[in-house]
């Protein structure tokens, strides 16, 4: 876990339903924001604020989790699509 000093900032890597991910929290003014990335590319797929760390935690990493799940959803729908047939209905 890497911290810093004065505005609280911890990062640690973690996974979350398999995939590695990595978390930031930080504190701004007198509440805590926390961001997710997912590791490889490393793109923001989380967010969360709240008055505690551990909260805003938890909300970027829930927020994480329906990103990685829609991604999951479109990924089978393009498969589906791409296995129909073509050529079908045109004249």
């Amino acid at each position: 876990m890497t911290q810093g000093a004065g505005n609280e900032y911890e990062k640690r890597t973690d996974t979350l339903d398999g995939q590695p991910i990595g978390v930031e929290s930080y504190k701004v003014g007198s509440r805590y924001s926390a961001r997710v990335d997912n590791v490889d590319p490393g793109a923001v797929i989380g967010r969360g604020q709240a008055a505690s760390r551990l909260e805003a935690e938890r909300l970027a990493i829930e927020n994480a989790r329906h990103t990685l799940r829609l991604r999951d959803a479109a990924l089978a729908m393009r498969r589906s699509a791409d296995s129909l047939p073509t050529g079908r209905g045109t004249k």
